[in-house]
């Protein structure tokens, strides 16, 4: 064979592989294009779901909120009635009174609570009925607090498990 004839041969042979080359080419681009797309849509996915899951998580700070707000002006409307029930108490504008049974038993008395029932009462001391205010109040206190928070945990629940509409406080 001449050079010719090998040139000529080359020249049939190299047509066909540069077309198969830029068909493999474009073959790879398209998948590429594919893979880019799919990532994008997976991105775009993912965007939208932070999207919904900040407004949801606003919306549920909304209501927390709602939830402190209320709890907080309950406390303080609590706090004021104490305090006023506590300075009655101790200027002796009101009395605490409470129920006793006399170590012997009386025939009636002029405290009975009724005749012959044997019960009389004693008014305890201001600063004694005030500290079992403070107590009283402390529990009180507490289980505001407590009620408060199982309503928070409540709406997190809620919106957590998907529910349509948080509780109102």
């Amino acid at each position: 064979m001449n050079a010719a004839a090998v040139l000529s041969l080359l020249a049939r042979l190299t047509l066909p592989l540069v077309v198969l080359a830029a068909l493999y080419g474009v073959d790879q681009r398209a998948e590429q294009r594919g893979r880019l797309t799919a990532q994008a849509q997976q991105q775009s996915d993912a965007m939208g779901q932070l999207a919904r899951s900040i407004r949801e998580s606003g919306q549920l700070a909304g209501v927390l909120g709602q939830f402190i707000e209320q709890h907080q002006q309950e406390q303080t409307h609590a706090q004021q009635a104490i305090d006023r029930l506590g300075a009655d108490l101790r200027s002796g504008t009101i009395r605490l009174h409470v129920r006793t049974v006399p170590a012997v038993q009386p025939a009636a008395s002029a405290d009975s609570a009724a005749p012959g029932s044997g019960q009389t009462h004693a008014q305890l001391d201001p600063a004694d009925a005030d500290a079992l205010l403070r107590i009283t109040a402390d529990g009180d206190d507490a289980i505001r607090d407590l009620n408060s928070c199982i309503d928070r945990y409540n709406a997190v629940q809620a919106a957590t498990n998907g529910a349509g509409r948080h509780p109102v406080p």
